[in-house]
């Protein structure tokens, strides 16, 4: 009798271990495949609208008459500025890195503009985070907003929720408006 209730305790704790696993890594690396499509289809460090069909796979749970633009974008060579310039009304701006962990959002009334910039770069490494503690403070100029990403790629995602389909296709015009670049 103890026997099968070992081996059920060891069946129970491999299922609890497999089911853990699949929904910690399954998830961002079904993203990670998504993100690495859609930057061979539409190129890194590019603002595009995603079709309606496009949105439904990568963001299942978002309206489908929404309007959802994107900037796949790689640091690993630079930094990217993300520029917005998005229409008047109610939009969320996410930045999420490739392993789909959301590292910065803003919607309207946070930012308080609808035009912005936000320049996206690699977050320094452990040791890097050490020299530069060492270093004597430097003043810097910023012309935005500064986001850090652990990860070389990334997505930073707007989305803009059209009342009904037939305003979809103006509301993609207005946010197409935003761009993406590698900075040099």
């Amino acid at each position: 009798m103890t026997r099968h209730l070992f081996w059920i305790a060891i069946a129970l704790c491999t299922a609890v271990a497999a089911h853990a696993a699949f929904a910690l890594f399954v998830p961002g690396w079904w993203f990670s495949r998504s993100v690495e499509r859609m930057a061979a289809e539409h190129g890194d460090n590019r603002f595009f609208v995603l079709s309606p069909e496009e949105q439904a796979r990568l963001f299942p749970g978002l309206p489908r008459f929404g309007v959802t633009g994107l900037c796949i974008f790689d640091v690993s060579k630079g930094d990217v500025t993300f520029a917005a310039n998005l229409p008047d009304g109610y939009w969320v701006t996410t930045i999420y890195t490739d392993k789909a962990d959301a590292i910065y959002s803003v919607n309207n009334r946070q930012s308080g503009a609808n035009t912005f910039t936000v320049s996206l770069s690699r977050a320094p490494s452990l040791i890097e985070q050490i020299v530069q503690a060492t270093d004597k403070e430097r003043p810097e100029i910023d012309s935005g907003w500064t986001v850090m990403s652990p990860e070389p790629r990334g997505l930073a995602v707007v989305w803009y929720p059209t009342p009904e389909s037939g305003l979809r296709p103006i509301a993609a015009g207005a946010v197409a408006r935003s761009s993406c670049t590698a900075v040099n």
